[in-house]
This record gives C-alpha cells, structure tokens and sequence, in this order.
C-alpha cells in the first residue's frame, strides 16, 4: 500500500478520491494508517458521500448458509456461513454466538441485516464483518418473531421493529410493538427497546418493509377483516397504526405468494402466482393518498425451469435497470424491466434454504452493546 501511495502522490486530489472511493470500507480502514493524506481523504465528508455513491451503484450479493438443527433441546453453538460476493470479488466468513436453530435473516435494504436465533436479535455489518447481540425484546404468548428492520438514511439510523402478544388466550390476540434505535458509533444500552402506546390492530404475517419512513405488513390472513384492508402500516414519527388498500390481483391459487418489498426507494405489492404464471408487481406511487400502480407484468414462463405447482418466486431487489429474483434454482435470474427478458446468473450452489439480500456497503459503525 505505501509503494501505491507514493505513486499516487503527485495526483490531483479529485483523482485520489475517486480511486480510493472504488475500494471496500475494511480496506479503507487499514488505508488510514498508510498516510496522514489518505486519512484526511478517508476522513473528509466529501469522500464518504462518494463512497456512498459509488456502493449504492454497485450493491454486494449477501448469501447465508447454515445447519438446519431445529432440535429444541439442542443448545450447541451454530456457526452460519455468509458469501459475499460482487462482480470484482467473493468473501468467505462466518459468525458463531448463535444457539443450534434456524436463523432467520431481516435485509435492511442498505447495509445491516438483522438476524433472528430462538428469540433473540443479532445485528450482523457484512462491511466490517462484525456482529452483535442486542438486548433482549419481550416474550410473545404466541412463541412468533414478527419483525421489520430499515435504514432511515436522512437520519442516518436503523430501525427494528418487534411485535409481541400479550394475551394469553390463544384464540385472540393483543399485539403490542416496541422499536429500537441504532445509531451510527452509539451505545446499545439494556433499556434501548421503546414500547409504543398503540396497539397493532391485527396480527401480520412476515418481515416489515420500510418505505416513506413507514413499515409495512401484510395482515395474517385469519386476521384480515376485509380485502381492502390487507396490509397495515407503522409511521415511525407518529407511531400509530394504519390500513391501506390492497391492490387488486389478478387471481388466488392456493399456494399463491403475495409479498412486499422495497424497490428504488417505493414500497412494491408482488403477487405471484395468478393463471397463466405471471408475477403481478404493483407500486404504492402515492402512499398519502393509498394509490398503486402496476408497473410490471412478469411471463413465468419465461423462467428456465419453472414449474407453477413448485417454483417459489422472490424478488430480492433492482439493480442496473433489472430486477434480482431467486426461484428455487441453484444460481439468481436478472429479469430485464425494459426489454422484458430474464438473464441467468452464474451457478451459487443456492440451497432452498438459503437466505439471500442485496446490500450496499458503508462506515456505519455497529457501536457496542452495554448490558449494565
């Protein structure tokens, strides 16, 4: 590196910066200590920013892979395996802490991810390969973990959020939310968990979605009270509870996956699959106002190796105009949005079980956790 230093020591600085800005954030971490020009570049908020930028242009691959101990009365230590990989490079690591069982893993849609072991949360910055465990949340009577995790970038903070039963009566529920804060360097101390004053209206069913500063959920289905009130929302700056309506879908097939996800920056209503294999993706353009939008029309079809009575289709994200879908086959297809055609990704050994999210690297330092 110091042999690289001196030979970009007579470059215009718009140069240095532009060069240094390609590089992986623990790579520039080391870099900080080959110069005291690099560490003020490193440093200088010019250059996050252009950091910044330049990852959200070129988003990483996150995979995990784990055992699938589900053996109750198994307390052995699991270690996952992650794969970190873009067009440049892989990275191979693991993580250990975690008790033998399923680990559930929450994208943020950024950098962090949350993941989920026997009722506990653990953050985890594939930037820094680093991990922590956060403070416990409330017990839920009905033994479930119905969570979302964002990234609020004109805070420059994450949000989890967890929603917990309080009734003990197991044919009705009382769901109550408790959010907790993660700021960039802070202390994580044993009261960091905030419970709201609303109570959530009805169970939800899978992993919050952040858009417009909201989390979104689609409601359990033994919950729903009518098919226009299918999906409720959590303001992060009022903390109340709202409906919004359900987009129309094409059709219900027994099996049919209706799920949200966050796409450029808009909450998007995927509904897969109607009669004939089509994947409906619907945008809430105006979330004030409760109007979607269906933008895209998917031709299953199309996809090598679909079958409509087995094939699960998930969309993980957008990326250089296409969208990045998983369907149960062992590499991702690249579905075109203009020209409406899919690409198949190189051969990742994808298991069903495989967890898979698309993040964007940065500096933002998980902090320590302070249990006292």
């Amino acid at each position: 590196m110091r042999k690289l230093n001196a030979e970009m020591g007579c470059l215009p600085s718009e140069i240095k910066f532009n060069i240094l800005s390609r590089l992986p954030v623990r790579m520039l971490c080391r870099c900080k200590s080959v110069s005291k020009d690099w560490l003020q570049i490193i440093s200088d908020p010019y250059f996050l920013k252009l950091h910044q930028e330049q990852s959200k242009r070129n988003k990483q691959l996150l995979l995990l892979n784990q055992g699938l101990g589900d053996d109750e009365d198994d307390t052995r230590p699991q270690f996952v395996h992650f794969l970190a990989t873009s067009l440049e490079k892989e990275v191979h690591f693991g993580l250990g802490g975690f008790i033998c069982g399923y680990v559930y893993m929450i994208p943020s849609g950024h950098d962090l991810i949350c993941l989920i072991n026997r009722g506990h949360f653990h953050i985890f910055s594939p930037s820094f390969i680093k991990g922590i465990r956060l403070p416990q949340a409330k017990l839920s009577n009905c033994l479930e973990m119905d969570a979302g995790f964002g990234y609020i970038p004109s805070q420059n903070e994450y949000k989890l959020v967890h929603m917990f039963d309080v009734n003990p009566n197991p044919f009705a529920y009382s769901i109550k939310c408790e959010i907790l804060t993660l700021t960039d360097g802070g202390t994580i101390g044993a009261d960091a968990w905030k419970e709201i004053k609303q109570e959530c209206p009805f169970k939800v069913s899978g992993w919050g979605v952040l858009a417009n500063n909201k989390f979104y959920w689609i409601v359990s289905v033994v919950c729903t009270p009518c098919e226009e009130q299918s999906i409720v929302s959590l303001d992060l700056e009022t903390e109340t509870f709202d409906f919004i309506p359900h987009p129309h879908y094409v059709s219900y097939l027994e099996g049919n996956d209706m799920f949200l996800v966050e796409l450029k920056g808009q909450l998007c209503f995927i509904d897969t699959f109607a009669y004939p294999p089509v994947t409906d993706i619907w945008v809430l353009v105006d979330p004030v106002r409760k109007i979607w939008v269906k933008e895209h029309r998917i031709d299953l079809t199309m996809l090598q190796g679909f079958d409509d009575e087995q094939t699960q289709v998930l969309i993980h994200g957008y990326e250089n105009g296409e969208l990045v879908i998983s369907s149960q086959q062992k590499s991702l297809e690249f579905y075109d949005t203009r020209r409406k055609i899919f690409r198949k990704g190189e051969d990742l050994n994808l298991l069903w079980h495989t967890g898979i999210c698309l993040y964007t690297e940065s500096f933002f330092s998980l902090g320590i956790v302070d249990s006292g």
